[in-house]
């Protein structure tokens, strides 16, 4: 109490005050002293238990052996003193060489040393008679709890963990020790999924934000409970569950102009797949994982980033219009000049030119087939009707009606076949992938220029093809059918191609030879036969020649014109 009013007294006047346990030979830092401080340290130990806990931070004197050492202390022999604390252990003994070791900033010694007073029932039932605090209960995890607790005020968990010698005091500090890092995840998880979801440099923003926030406070998590405790298996699946939600807003929201997004996607999904543990979650990472891979294999070397995106959005565009040749004109036209630029980039062998070059071909094909075959589906569906209307049909050839068999020729077929070779022809100086050149391309080309030929279309190149080069790469085999063609969108893969609704189902070698070709050799078969004995176009000819060119296609010819 004199010291107390001692202390008052001269701090109301601003004059310094010095007391023999200052220790100020071995503490290089004066103690505060103000009114405000005064106070504020009377407060803190106006209770038992807080008189208790700041007793284990600092000097005590518990015996004669402890009243000698602290006079050499305060006189600046401290080594004397430390020897006289080492000579018998005993409660005051160990907080003395316990406080020493913190001032030296030895953590592992002073916490040590701390840890036995406290474990220990005799030392704690002497400190406590020692303080006059004898009936103060207590136990001894709480009064673990205590000292760990204002330890962690200057010592970081991690490091603190690491001097732990007892089991009880490895438990409160990993708790405690865990409670900062899992918060700290926890908080940045909530601020990710608060990020506007449709915005994708929002979602990529957080989800990079996330990733790069927690992987300290993982590791923390990690090296205090250890790669197979609960807490650190559900805090790492969280943070993977929301990196990986966070690609997939941005990459699904992406506009088609940004076409590095599915590398910057693949950052965080590779990421939120590398940390993810519980099964569950490594398999909905997985899952999205391979899909953005395909993407980023799929996509365009960075120098032809530009025409590439080109070239796709005239795939776009061409997919969203009707299936004419003369939007795949429309559509060669338009991306020759920016393959051929991809092309003397990446060189003629390039895997990712030819992939592209041969999709651009590939969707030109179809509407080629897909027109071919509306025109001649048209003439023999004339001939059905007439055939079942029992009129004479020999009348439709003298009257000039335009829905005769001569004039179908003339003005519906022939034209489109014109077309579709011209088409053709401008297919010829675009490279192509080997497969499918040589199972879907080359069948078809043949099968038109049979056709052309047999209706007196000329059918000669004035310039030689551009051939295709031959790529070691292998590539997934696309069905092979003369009258099957189907679109593909920019953003499918070139070389996947599915079965339209109108497709046959033939063997291999009937899709080859084509039955585009039975038609025409009917039609032309027919049409001859009706003018067989040159009195005009008769229709009883007209069949007998139908016939007979049905004939040479096979079993076909006789299921299309049965009664």
């Amino acid at each position: 109490m004199g010291n107390q009013n001692r202390l008052a007294a001269f701090a109301k006047v601003g004059k310094e005050v010095t007391f023999p346990n200052d220790f100020a030979t071995i503490l290089t830092d004066k103690p505060i002293r103000t009114p405000d401080s005064i106070a504020a340290a009377n407060t803190a130990i106006n209770l038992d238990k807080d008189q208790l806990k700041y007793a284990l931070f600092w000097f005590i004197s518990g015996s004669p052996m402890d009243d000698i050492a602290l006079r050499h202390l305060q006189a600046g022999n401290r080594e004397k003193a430390e020897e006289i604390f080492q000579k018998k252990e005993t409660y005051s003994s160990l907080i003395n060489s316990g406080v020493l070791a913190f001032i030296d900033g030895n953590t592992a010694t002073g916490f040590d040393n701390i840890s036995k007073v406290v474990h220990n029932s005799a030392y704690r039932a002497e400190l406590l008679q020692a303080l006059g605090i004898a009936n103060l209960q207590i136990s001894e995890d709480d009064l673990a709890e205590l000292v760990i607790a204002e330890l962690l005020k200057e010592v970081s968990a991690s490091k603190l963990l690491s001097t732990c010698t007892n089991a009880t005091d490895r438990d409160i500090v990993s708790k405690s020790a865990l409670d900062e890092p899992i918060s700290a995840i926890n908080s940045a998880i909530a601020v990710a999924k608060n990020a506007d979801t449709k915005n994708p440099e929002a979602s990529l923003a957080a989800g990079t934000q996330l990733m790069n926030s927690t992987k300290a406070p993982l590791k923390a998590v990690k090296d205090i409970a250890g790669a197979s405790s609960p807490q650190y298996q559900m805090v790492v699946d969280n943070v993977a569950k929301q990196v990986l939600q966070c690609g997939i807003n941005y990459y699904n929201n992406a506009p088609d102009s940004d076409v590095e997004s599915p590398r910057k996607a693949m950052v965080l999904q590779s990421y939120a797949l590398s940390i993810a543990v519980g099964q569950l979650t490594k398999d909905r990472c997985k899952e999205n994982y391979d899909i953005l891979k395909q993407a980023v294999d799929n996509m365009p070397p960075a120098e032809v980033a530009i025409e590439a995106r080109k070239v796709k959005e005239e795939l776009r565009k061409f997919c969203q219009l009707p299936d004419k040749i003369s939007h795949s004109v429309t559509l060669l036209n338009s991306t020759k000049p920016l393959l051929q630029t991809i092309k003397s980039k990446l060189g003629a062998t390039n895997s990712f030119y030819l992939s592209l070059s041969t999709q651009v071909v590939g969707n030109a094909l179809h509407n080629i087939i897909e027109e071919v075959n509306q025109a001649q589906n048209y003439f023999m569906a004339v001939i059905k009707a007439v055939k079942e209307s029992g009129i004479d049909p020999s009348l439709l050839n003298y009257m000039g009606d335009d829905h005769s068999p001569a004039k179908i020729i003339d003005n519906k077929v022939k034209p489109v076949m014109r077309e579709a070779w011209n088409a053709t022809v401008l297919m010829d100086s675009f490279d192509m992938e080997s497969d499918f050149k040589t199972n879907r391309y080359n069948p078809n080309r043949q099968s038109l220029k049979e056709m052309c030929e047999s209706l007196k279309i000329s059918t000669r190149v004035s310039t030689p093809r551009v051939s295709t080069p031959r790529v070691s790469t292998p590539r997934v085999s696309t069905p092979h059918t003369t009258t099957t063609a189907t679109r593909t969108t920019s953003s499918s893969s070139s070389s996947t191609y599915k079965p339209s609704t109108s497709s046959s189902n033939t063997s291999s070698s009937e899709k080859n030879g084509g039955w585009v070709a039975f038609w025409i050799v009917t039609i032309i078969c027919a049409f001859w036969g009706a003018l067989a004995d040159g009195r005009g176009f008769d229709f009883g000819g007209f069949l007998d020649g139908a016939a007979l060119g049905a004939l040479i296609p096979g079993n076909i010819a006789r299921a299309i014109f049965k009664d």
